[in-house]
């Protein structure tokens, strides 16, 4: 009888304990919060966004990110609000708020960094490529002297991506970086690299006299009323802050989880801000607006964040067609990390951060989106799922937009072909968009 069944029930137990350790390695997140408001409006196809709750709930539910927040405008009125799952797993579950604040990693680049160095330019304290050592002498140590602004923004520098000391604090990693060599002569290839944004983070302290966190907030967040937008947010926002990942047996929450923003203690040019949804959609829509900064109740006549002819030389295309993808001052346009989709036009551009956020404005159609999630918390997924998420729900919103004129706009990218058809080097001859 053993002998008859043995074989049968031994292979039952080993089923148990296979599917046992592969439950143990996959995080299962409680399903949290379920909410999405629609708002109808003429020129866009609501039911086409209607896939995009289905989709996050399907991540969320096999464990690839605790929760997300859905945010999108067009022609400066939200159309979609979603909140799903969870804020946090550890150290307890709190489910997913419309008002939770995220650690933006690298969206910090774009929504403080660039606009600073753009607003900086507009008062003729910086040249755009002026060579960084004018404005910083010794930095030009080691073959950087002719490294300029533009090379920083567009990360051609040549610069390495990171530093490569165990520098723990602010001091030691600038050190660390006029001790640095170039990967590569600057302007001739492209390498994301932390530490562009570090040194122009530096820059704007140098030119304006202020600690960066200070000049931030002076002249973008609180023009901007970006109430909820600060570096080494106040403690007693505390539970409302996404927390990201454990390091060295410690929950990051509230505090920078990207390493070196971490030694330059919580204020950088590369990452270190914390934000909102709310605030992220006030920072999108002043951009659509030419830079023009919302009225207020005491402000009828509102100023301007930058000017648009600054937000226009901010958002084009610098990059020549011989480098991989195509980037902006600051933005990503289309290359292999970009939130565009297959559909968005190539005018339009955004950012990504390594935490799970992003940020995507597209002019022609008038329309920005924002997705937030902690995708590091409480499990890092081997399978970073938010990427393709993130461009299914592009490429769904742009589908549903159907009030926009196309009249000499490209949608195909060379960054996109590339991926297409990995063995072929693509040209585009498109004469609007090069």
């Amino acid at each position: 009888m053993f002998l008859k069944y043995g074989k049968s029930f031994i292979l039952l137990i080993f089923s148990f304990l296979f599917m046992k350790q592969v439950m143990a390695d996959t995080p299962s997140f409680p399903r949290g919060t379920a909410s999405v408001m629609l708002t109808p409006m003429a020129g866009v196809r609501t039911d086409l966004l209607k896939g995009i709750a289905p989709l996050i709930q399907k991540s969320i539910a096999e464990g690839k990110y605790p929760g997300a927040i859905v945010l999108i405008a067009h022609h400066g009125h939200i159309i979609y609000r979603g909140v799903f799952g969870n804020r946090r797993i550890l150290p307890h579950p709190a489910p997913m708020t419309f008002n939770t604040i995220f650690d933006l990693a690298s969206l910090t680049k774009v929504v403080a960094t660039t606009p600073a160095i753009m607003q900086l330019i507009e008062e003729g304290k910086l040249e755009l490529d002026a060579p960084v050592k004018k404005y910083w002498p010794e930095f030009a140590a080691h073959g950087k002297q002719s490294v300029t602004i533009r090379e920083l923004l567009t990360h051609t520098s040549g610069l390495p991506e990171g530093i490569s000391s165990e520098a723990t604090h602010r001091a030691d990693v600038l050190q660390d970086i006029i001790n640095m060599k170039l990967n590569h002569p600057p302007g001739t290839h492209y390498l994301y690299s932390d530490i562009n944004f570090v040194v122009l983070a530096l820059l704007v302290e140098r030119l304006s006299h202020q600690p960066f966190a200070i000049y931030t907030q002076n002249h973008i967040f609180k023009p901007l009323h970006m109430t909820d937008t600060a570096f080494l947010p106040n403690a007693h926002l505390r539970d409302r802050i996404a927390p990201t990942e454990i390091v060295h047996h410690t929950l990051r929450w509230g505090v920078a989880q990207d390493p070196l923003a971490y030694s330059m203690g919580g204020v950088s040019g590369n990452a270190g801000l914390f934000s909102s949804a709310t605030d992220l959609g006030i920072y999108a829509q002043c951009l659509l607006n030419d830079g023009r900064m919302p009225s207020t109740g005491k402000n009828k006549k509102p100023g301007y964040l930058l000017g648009p002819l600054t937000v226009l030389k901010m958002t084009t295309a610098e990059t020549s067609p011989a480098f991989d993808g195509m980037r902006s001052l600051g933005w990503d346009i289309d290359s292999a990390y970009s939130d565009r989709g297959t559909l968005f036009p190539l005018r339009s551009f955004g950012h990504t951060g390594w935490t799970g956020t992003s940020l995507w404005i597209d002019p022609v159609t008038d329309t920005w989106i924002v997705v937030l999630t902690s995708r590091l918390h409480a499990a890092r997924s081997h399978h970073n799922q938010i990427v393709e998420d993130r461009r299914t729900l592009s490429t769904m919103v742009a589908a549903s937009i159907t009030d926009t004129s196309l009249t000499h706009e490209n949608n195909t990218g060379e960054a996109e072909l590339a991926r297409a058809y990995p063995t072929t080097r693509w040209t585009l001859t498109n004469k609007d968009h090069g």
